[in-house]
């Protein structure tokens, strides 16, 4: 059972070097060495499926093209043998928040949850829900900057 752990700690590792070194610093090169060649990503803005290293390296060339200070935040994860899951937030400074959702002098927030799963220190598959928190009537009150958390 400690191996088990240690393999689930290492797996989290994993999926916080993709979010911090590859969507947050655009360190492109990483991703041969943490995505598999036979990955599939479900991601809500990706249609199709992403797959393989030359797929998410377009998806997140593109993403960071599109918004130079996207910046995702990992709030919470939970490991269990080969899958990881991530509570994540992401932000989107105002004059990059390309959305009718983001006004003037806001910046745009995401919240997610991504369910990855790996195989020898490399994803592959993943699950991610997202949502725009300023989307919905009751979140329009929502203060301009986050409320930190517990």
């Amino acid at each position: 059972m400690a191996q088990m752990k240690n393999v689930s700690e290492l797996n989290k590792l994993r999926v916080q070097l993709f979010i911090e070194a590859v969507l947050n610093e655009g360190r492109l090169d990483l991703i041969d060495e943490l995505i598999a060649a036979d990955y599939v990503g479900h991601i809500p803005c990706a249609e199709p499926e992403v797959t393989g290293p030359a797929g998410v390296r377009q998806l997140v060339s593109s993403h960071r093209h599109a918004h130079p200070g996207l910046h995702v935040k990992v709030k919470d994860q939970i490991a269990e043998e080969d899958r990881v899951v991530t509570r994540w937030h992401a932000t989107v400074p105002t004059r990059e928040a390309q959305t009718p959702l983001a006004p003037a002098g806001r910046t745009a927030y995401y919240a997610g949850i991504s369910i990855t799963r790996l195989l020898a220190g490399k994803q592959v598959d993943s699950h991610t829900e997202c949502t725009n928190l300023a989307a919905g009537p009751a979140l329009a009150g929502l203060p301009r900057t986050p409320k930190s958390e517990p």
